[in-house]
């Protein structure tokens, strides 16, 4: 439920720009389909991001931390507990 409330969030200025375009008269065909093709990449970006940074079943994410006065990168690593998913679903 939260997530369509924030894509409703987000689409909401773009509706609002839409409606202002239509009830005036530079409103042309051209940029509807430039809108809707920005919308449809960004979208198709969104959707890779997400997909490309989930860690897989079986490991667990170590976020970046201070090890020996380093700064240690974020990882994954074996889960410590094999079987009990520690990551959201």
């Amino acid at each position: 439920m939260l997530r369509v409330l924030e894509i409703l969030l987000f689409l909401m200025p773009f509706a609002a720009y839409g409606v202002w375009l239509w009830s005036g008269k530079r409103f042309t065909r051209e940029l509807l389909w430039g809108t809707m093709g920005s919308m449809l990449v960004m979208l198709m970006a969104a959707a890779w991001l997400e997909l490309s940074q989930a860690v897989p079943p079986g490991l667990e994410y170590v976020p970046a931390h201070v090890e020996n006065g380093r700064i240690k990168g974020s990882s994954a690593r074996q889960a410590r507990w094999p079987g009990i998913s520690t990551t959201w679903a």
